[in-house]
C-alpha cells in the first residue's frame, strides 16, 4: 500500500501532469503525498559555467571541481526553488500534496535519494525533470533501495484512480511480479485492468501465463483484470504502447530491467524503450 508518496519538481511548466498523476493517486489510495523541488545543480549552471566545472575536473580533480559546483550553483537553485514554491502554491496546492522542503543535491546527493527511496512507497516525477535527476532517481531510489517509481509523460485521462484503465505488462519475471505487488492496492481501484503478454511463435509459452496471473489477481485479491495477448511484432515495446494509447490508458506498471542494465544498453529491452520514447506514464518496480 502506497502510504506516503512523494513527487519532485524542478518548476518547468511541462511537469504539471507529475503534479496531476500523483494527486490522482493520493487521493485514491487516502496517501500522504509531499512535493519536493528537485534540481540537478549542473543543470542550473549557464553553459560558460559548466564548461568551467568540466575544465576543473580534467585539470584539478573531482573534488575541487565539484566544490566549484556547489559554490555556483547554489544561489541560482535557491532563487529556483522559491519560484517553482510560488508557482506550485499558485496552482497545484491542494489537499492532496503538500509543498515540503527542497531536495539538496548538491553536496550528498545519493545519500538524500538513497534515503528518500527507502523512507518512501513511491516516488514521482515527470520524464521532463533533468536528465541528471531522473537518472539518479532510477540508480538509487529504483535499484539501490528497490523502492516504486512512477515517470510521467502526459496528464491522467481520468478524474480519479476509480475511473483509471491500467495496463500491466506481464513476463515470468522477478521484477514482474514486485510490480504486480506494488499495483495491486490502484488495480483494486481502477475501473479498468488489463494484464498484456507479448507471445511469440518461437518461444515457449510463459510459465505462468498472462490468464494464470489474472485469475490469480481475481480469486486472491480481487482484482477485475483481464488478461490479453499480444502477438509478437518487429517490436513488441512500441507495440505494448500502441495498445496502451488504442484503449486510452493512465499508467503502464511494469517490471525495470529483468535484464541487466548492461544488457538493456546493449541489446535494448521494454525498460530502455519506453525510457527513451516516453509514451507512456510508467509505474516501475525491480
Amino acid at each position: 500500500m502506497a502510504a506516503n508518496i512523494t513527487v519532485l519538481y524542478g518548476g518547468e511548466p511541462g511537469e504539471s501532469a507529475a503534479l496531476d498523476f500523483t494527486a490522482l493517486l493520493a487521493r485514491g489510495l487516502d496517501a500522504r503525498a509531499e512535493c519536493r523541488f528537485t534540481r540537478d545543480p549542473l543543470g542550473a549552471l549557464t553553459s560558460d559555467q559548466r564548461n568551467d566545472y568540466r575544465n576543473l575536473v580534467e585539470m584539478s580533480g573531482w573534488v575541487q571541481a565539484h566544490a566549484y559546483l556547489v559554490e555556483t550553483s547554489q544561489e541560482k537553485v535557491r532563487q529556483l526553488s522559491e519560484a517553482a514554491a510560488q508557482v506550485f502554491h499558485k496552482t497545484f496546492a491542494s489537499a492532496a500534496i503538500g509543498w515540503e522542503r527542497p531536495l539538496d543535491l548538491s553536496d550528498r546527493a545519493d545519500a538524500e535519494l538513497t534515503t528518500l527511496g527507502f523512507t518512501r512507497d513511491m516516488v514521482i516525477a515527470s520524464f521532463g525533470i533533468h536528465d541528471g535527476v531522473r537518472d539518479a532517481l532510477l540508480k538509487r531510489v529504483l535499484m539501490g533501495a528497490g523502492a516504486q517509481i512512477g515517470l510521467v509523460a502526459h496528464a491522467p485521462k481520468a478524474a480519479s484512480l476509480e475511473d483509471a484503465t491500467m495496463v500491466v505488462a506481464w513476463k515470468p519475471s522477478a521484477a514482474a511480479k514486485h510490480a504486480l505487488r506494488y499495483a495491486l492496492p490502484m488495480m483494486r481501484k481502477a475501473a479498468k485492468v488489463h494484464l498484456v503478454s507479448i507471445d511469440e511463435d518461437s518461444a515457449p509459452k510463459s510459465v505462468p501465463s498472462a490468464q494464470q496471473i489474472a485469475d490469480y489477481l481475481m480469486e486472491v485479491h480481487c482484482v477485475s483484470v483481464q488478461a490479453s495477448g499480444l502477438r509478437a511484432a518487429d517490436s513488441p515495446p512500441e507495440q505494448l504502447a500502441e495498445f496502451y494509447a488504442e484503449i486510452g490508458a493512465d499508467m503502464l506498471v511494469m517490471g525495470a530491467y529483468s535484464m541487466s542494465r548492461l544488457q538493456e544498453m546493449f541489446f535494448g529491452g521494454f525498460t530502455k524503450y519506453f525510457l527513451a520514447k516516453r509514451p507512456c506514464n510508467l509505474l516501475l518496480a525491480h
